[in-house]
């Protein structure tokens, strides 16, 4: 009985491959004839043959001629080989070939045979060191080179990967509608899969990088709009809100929304009137006002008879929260409650049957509130800040309190709208890109240590003018690893000689809760003036009269990272600055402080900081479910992306574009995971 191939079949399957070498595969993540597919090389090299008289010392070429003396292998050293014998490119130029230590090859070789050598060019000796023999007749000029793992090597991978494409070719299948390909001139799938390994020449190479990376976006694309098909079919809680009764709210608030956070709010709440549970991201830049639209939403869930709760990811910001949105709002009898870890044992009781009755309309939290003892009675809205702190687990833990329950994540590190569209999956993106009326941009100036005069002057500026700063430094004490970088609290003690009329205060994540507490209430209140602290403060802490931010070491820090530590400051009317002391030892370092210093545009600055790091470093995806691509990359091929969704969306709409079967082969795919388009 024959059975029937599939590219899903393990690599096993293929001649060669035993359980040794499937072992191997398995810790590069190639467990499937498919995997091996995909599994695409990091690099080419050019093997195409030189004419000799182009090619410079030391350059690594190929050369073709003719074998013209018998091979000879002398040992030396014990197994150590040389493999010698003299090789003419025409009539008149004859060269000497060595092969280190592979013997074996002499096997292969015969008097009079033409063949190709790949190696180094050793000009003075009129010799080349080959590193490999190229039978021409059957070798691309493109020579693969793949990651791989000790005991794995080049030959074998690129072996197992020729025998796969030959028995299981016709397994590939072009998910692609016809339409799409003819459009865009582009190669169908198993021949751009091929060309990926083996391509004819750089040109074949690019038109195959290209289908690949189109294909997976267009997939990916296409799988978001079913879930979003899917999702809304579900059913949720509607917020049939009062539409008066909420703008008489926002017309108590003493100043003027922007535009951004007007619209923010008219896309959720019009989302909340649905009859299918809203998932949406707000993401605006630091100090655009996201707070204040998630608070006016979560009234208008109060509003209909509802419960609503904002996760946010550390104390500090909990409390600043509630002490925020009670500021707002308790005036016209709206409160919100505090439940955090560190309550005692009667109060958070308390307010636990607070929840469970539905006394408790508006509670702010931390990861407390997933804990299984705290239940709610008709939760109908939740709102999660900063959710890249927050595991998929950890947020789902909340959404099951409730039936069909509403959703907003909130992010301070904003991308753009297309590329968040990607990210963030089926949810759907508001974004605030303007700041508070009267904000005036962060002044942002690089200093090297050996600048702190100017640094020193501008800081008994600002205290003699009665405001505070933020001195923020990588490292609570002494590191023997580090020991160039000046620690809190040895800067605390420097700082405290230098300006002995003011108090200075630290803080750090070794402090426990009661002294983080001290510290924070101390420089509200504006009894510390120069705050010393660890990246703590990088998310939510508001100190109005806090005007500089001073950034030691800054080129430890990541783009995205300096940019939010800056947002504390200038968050009124006054001039804020941002010191960075920084003297990079990289381009890439070099880099971070030239952009920060050229703008305060966030959106910028993520887009930068992903391009230099990384998403997953950046947004902190390792938990959330970021979709994994073979190929394409979503910062780099945004067009590509934004030509993907803009394709999807036209097809939705128009679905007699692509033929019935077409659909169906669509609908089919996307039950497979990204990864395997």
């Amino acid at each position: 009985m024959v059975t029937e191939k599939k590219w899903t079949d393990p690599v096993t399957q293929l001649k060669g491959v035993g359980p040794k070498q499937s072992q191997l595969f398995g810790q590069l993540g190639i467990f499937s004839v498919r995997d091996l597919m995909h599994h695409f090389p990091f690099r080419f090299e050019d093997i195409g043959v030189r004419d000799i008289h182009t090619i410079m010392d030391n350059e690594t070429v190929t050369l073709k001629g003719k074998i013209v003396t018998p091979p000879v292998v002398n040992y030396f050293g014990g197994k150590k080989s040389r493999l010698s014998f003299r090789f003419a490119l025409d009539e008149t130029t004859i060269i000497q070939v060595t092969f280190f230590n592979q013997p074996y090859l002499a096997k292969q070789l015969e008097l009079g045979q033409i063949i190709g050598v790949y190696g180094k060019w050793q000009e003075n000796r009129q010799a080349i060191l080959g590193m490999k023999l190229i039978r021409t007749h059957q070798d691309a000029r493109f020579n693969p080179v793949y990651p791989t793992t000790k005991g794995l090597s080049q030959t074998q991978i690129i072996k197992a990967i020729r025998q796969a494409f030959e028995d299981y070719l016709e397994c590939i299948e072009d998910a692609l509608p016809t339409m799409l390909n003819d459009s865009y001139q582009l190669l169908d799938y198993p021949t751009a899969l091929y060309a990926m390994h083996f391509p004819q020449d750089a040109q074949q190479h690019q038109q195959a990088e290209r289908k690949l990376i189109y294909q997976e976006f267009f997939m990916y694309q296409w799988r978001l709009v079913v879930s979003r098909q899917y999702a809304q079919e579900k059913q949720g809680t509607r917020i049939l809100y009062d539409v008066d009764a909420l703008r008489e709210v926002i017309e108590t608030i003493p100043f003027e929304l922007t535009p951004g956070q007007k619209q923010a709010i008219n896309e959720i709440c019009y989302d909340l009137l649905a009859p299918y549970p809203m998932q949406r991201l707000l993401q605006g830049d630091v100090g655009s006002g996201k707070t204040l639209v998630a608070f006016i939403t979560m009234i208008a869930a109060v509003q209909s008879g509802y419960q609503t709760a904002l996760l946010a990811p550390t104390e500090i910001l909990a409390k600043q929260h509630v002490q925020s949105f009670n500021q707002f709002f308790e005036p016209i009898g709206l409160r919100a409650e505090l439940f955090i870890s560190a309550l005692p044992a009667k109060e958070k009781q308390e307010k636990i049957e607070g929840l469970e009755k539905g006394r408790i309309r508006v509670v702010i939290g931390t990861h407390a509130l997933i804990q299984e003892t705290v239940n709610f009675n008709n939760l109908g809205y939740i709102v999660i800040d900063e959710q890249h702190r927050f595991g998929v687990n950890q947020r789902q833990a909340l959404l099951d309190k409730g039936e069909g329950v509403n959703y907003l994540q909130m992010t301070a590190t904003p991308i753009p709208r297309s590329l968040a569209l990607s990210i963030y999956g089926e949810m759907m993106v508001s974004t605030i890109k303007e700041r508070p009326q009267g904000r005036l941009p962060i002044e942002t100036i690089w200093l090297e240590a050996a600048q702190s005069e100017r640094l020193e002057s501008h800081i008994k500026e600002t205290l003699s003018q009665g405001h505070q700063i933020y001195y923020v430094l990588p490292l609570i004490d002494e590191s023997e690893h580090m020991t160039e970088i000046e620690n809190v609290l040895a800067v605390q003690e420097r700082l405290q000689v230098t300006y002995p009329n003011y108090q200075i205060g630290i803080l750090h994540g070794q402090m426990n809760k009661d002294e983080q507490e001290i510290a924070m209430q101390a420089f509200k209140s504006n009894d510390t003036h120069i705050l010393v602290a660890t990246t703590m403060i990088e998310v939510g802490v508001d100190v109005p009269n806090a005007t500089m931010m001073v950034i030691q070491s800054a080129e430890r820090f990541g783009l995205a990272q300096l940019h939010q530590l800056r947002g504390r400051v200038g968050r009124n009317q006054l001039q804020g600055y941002c010191y960075l002391i920084a003297q990079p030892k990289t381009e890439q370092g070099i880099q971070r402080m030239e952009i920060m210093t050229s703008t305060n545009d966030g959106f910028v600055i993520s887009e930068e900081d992903m391009k230099l790091r990384g998403i997953g470093d950046v947004l902190g995806l390792n938990q959330s479910g970021i979709p994994h691509f073979n190929y394409a990359n979503i910062i780099e091929d945004q067009t590509i992306l934004q030509v993907a969704q803009a394709d999807v969306q036209r097809i939705i709409e128009q679905p007699t574009l692509i033929e019935s079967a077409e659909w169906d082969r669509l609908t089919e795919r996307i039950q497979q995971t990204v990864v395997h388009i």
